[in-house]
């Protein structure tokens, strides 16, 4: 398919997402990077632009449907096309379930599950419309199954997979290509706060190189690092006695 020419990036202000921007602006596409904080946006946009790419930026909360929907209009508009969108923005956070609230599971699913699909779900008729086009999500490793004091986000995150997974058996015949990126730990603002063990961690950059690589070859999913993919693989044919001792042994018997 190669690099593709107008890109859609949200919650590009940091971590993955920005890395993202960076990497396909290197690579020739103009990039429209989307997120609630505009400092952070002008100083990704100028960064590009210093080094001879392009690069636009919208100030937008995925988590609200309308402005979502707009968001991928008006790229469409502004960059006369939309090849690419790349859903990235999200939340993360462990809570032990005893002190779970309602209103910050919800506000989790607002963003990790409404905030992703909608502007993916905005850009399908843009796509069919144009009869190409790549809809990317980026999940996580987390949604492969259950793991302690992360029942919202291991929830979102499997949502989100799922939903990917249908978008490509109904628009695949279409011509238009589905990708659920599954990082694994990426060293963001994010994992900053977390206070357990992250084997295998990455930084955004490389994670960003490493999926606009195979972005290219529009690929069912992009899971990485390996020995976590192989690891959560494997953890899927645990039974439940296994996993769950194996997983709290680990995170420290949170």
């Amino acid at each position: 398919m190669g690099t593709p020419k107008t890109v859609l990036v949200t919650g590009a202000s940091s971590g993955i997402g920005r890395a993202l921007a960076v990497e396909l602006a290197r690579r020739g596409a103009h990039v429209m990077a989307a997120a609630r904080r505009e400092p952070e946006l002008t100083k990704l946009c100028a960064e590009i632009a210093a080094s001879g790419g392009k690069a636009s930026f919208t100030v937008c909360d995925v988590a609200d449907p309308k402005a979502a929907a707009e968001l991928v209009r008006s790229t469409d508009r502004e960059l006369g096309s939309l090849d690419m969108v790349i859903s990235n923005a999200g939340v993360g956070g462990s809570t032990h379930s005893a002190r779970l609230d309602v209103e910050s599971v919800s506000r989790m699913i607002d963003i990790n599950v409404r905030g992703a699909i909608a502007p993916l779900v905005a850009a399908i008729p843009i796509m069919l419309a144009q009869k190409h086009g790549q809809l990317v999500g980026v999940s996580s490793l987390a949604g492969r199954r259950a793991l302690p004091t992360a029942a919202a986000y291991n929830a979102t995150k499997a949502a989100l997979s799922t939903f990917l997974e249908t978008l490509r058996m109904d628009l695949d015949p279409a011509g238009i290509k589905v990708t659920d990126v599954q990082p694994g730990f990426v060293s963001t603002d994010m994992t900053a706060k977390n206070e357990f063990r992250m084997p295998f961690i990455w930084t955004p950059e490389k994670a960003a190189t490493f999926v606009v690589d195979r972005l290219e070859r529009a690929p069912r999913i992009i899971a990485f690092p390996l020995p976590l993919d192989l690891l959560t693989r494997f953890a899927r044919h645990l039974p439940y006695a296994i996993h769950s001792w194996a997983t709290r042994q680990l995170a420290g018997n949170r």
